[in-house]
């Protein structure tokens, strides 16, 4: 029997397949291209606003500068991203709508930085990001994505390919020991207009080194970094969600250290709750280490997610049960199901918000909606209770 050099295999198999994702990478998303963004009928743009569609409709015949949005097909109206946030600015300089109504902060509200992570694998971290930092945008919060995962999932469900430009820089770029480079340089627009995004890539991993090597001439400040290189921007947002790789690494601490709030994505299975117990057992060892060196820093919240949940499945409806026994509020009301809708949009890079609702199946479809405005709306409710409005989402 002859012996396979796991070196040579691996490398083998690395070039071929990275070679035909490139390729498929520059048939779908060249370099230059910019993915767009589907309409959205009247009543979806109704319901994104928060508004009645019937009001919706009177403000398209009556309010003046509000947006018309184009007809389709003779007889249906859609809008596109751009006016919706247009149509938000007008509603709110007319008085239709109260200033704590309006997503933007406000003087004296602090952005809101997020950090979603959990060590498991598998948990729809980046599904999370994307679909709650979308959503919010699309309700009209300015957003900015960042993406510390080396596997760039986030990074590439935007369309956004750093291997096929090797000049593109990255959160690796925004962290680095030697000469990092502002943010408003690394950071790109989206083809959501209220979503900017910081693109990861395999780079990243080069500064889990250089803070270990920090270590021998007794640096400590290495938890700070990613707070510092976004001080600059974050009057440009309202929230700021980090995707993180399944690993408690140095980025992913400096991610912590700059947040408000912590959301960690959990299956409903009995080795991810093991999972789970540990890894908060090991985060908070690291983060006394952090927060001695900064004894004001805090958060204003942190939730647990039930992630790719089934209530028909027995199992999942039981770990819930317990989780939410044990863990009380700390568990988020709502649940991200499990869809088809959602892992078919995946497939083609897109999200379900993205997908056009008629090429899907209607019931899957509304059923995944559903399930992302739940639990963006408990993202919100934390979002509006830490800048001390009372209104619900």
């Amino acid at each position: 029997m002859s012996v396979i050099r796991a070196s040579q295999r691996f490398d083998v198999m690395s070039k071929r397949l990275g070679s035909r994702l490139r390729e498929h990478a520059q048939e779908t998303f060249p370099p230059d291209a910019q993915k767009g963004l589907r309409r959205f009928a009247m009543r979806e743009a109704a319901d994104l606003l928060r508004i009645n569609q019937n009001t919706f409709r009177h403000h398209v015949s009556n309010l003046e500068g509000f947006p018309e949005g184009i007809l389709e097909g003779g007889n249906r109206r859609s809008f596109s991203a751009e006016e919706m946030v247009e149509a938000q600015r007008v509603l709110l300089e007319t008085g239709r709508i109260k200033p704590d109504e309006h997503p933007h902060r406000r003087a004296g509200e602090p952005c809101q930085v997020v950090t979603i992570f959990n060590l498991k694998g598998g948990s729809a971290k980046t599904s999370t990001v994307a679909h709650v930092g979308q959503l919010l945008g699309l309700r009209g919060y300015r957003v900015l994505l960042i993406d510390l995962d080396s596997q760039a999932s986030l990074t590439n469900l935007f369309g956004v390919t750093p291997e096929l430009d090797p000049d593109m820089p990255t959160s690796y770029d925004l962290i680095r020991s030697e000469g990092p480079l502002p943010a408003s340089d690394i950071i790109r627009k989206t083809n959501f207009p209220t979503v900017d995004l910081i693109p990861a890539s395999m780079d990243i991993m080069e500064y889990e080194f250089e803070v270990a090597l920090s270590f021998r001439h007794g640096a400590t400040t290495f938890h700070s970094r990613i707070r510092e290189a976004l001080e600059p921007v974050l009057n440009r947002y309202d929230v700021v969600i980090f995707d993180t790789p399944p690993q408690l690494n140095f980025s992913v601490i400096s991610a912590l250290f700059a947040s408000t709030g912590v959301l960690i994505p959990l299956n409903a299975s009995m080795l991810d709750v093991m999972s789970l117990a540990s890894f908060l057992g090991m985060a908070s060892n690291l983060m006394g280490v952090v927060e001695a060196h900064a004894p004001e820093h805090g958060l204003n919240f942190v939730r647990v997610l039930i992630t790719r949940y089934e209530n028909t499945d027995g199992p999942q409806v039981q770990i819930s049960s317990l989780l939410r026994t044990v863990l009380g509020d700390a568990v988020l009301p709502a649940e991200f199901l499990k869809s088809t809708a959602v892992g078919d949009a995946a497939n083609t890079q897109q999200s379900i918000f993205e997908v056009e609702p008629r090429d899907v199946n209607r019931k899957t479809y509304e059923r995944a909606i559903e399930s992302v405005s739940r639990v963006t709306d408990e993202v919100e409710r934390e979002i509006l209770k830490a800048w001390g409005r009372n209104h619900g989402a």
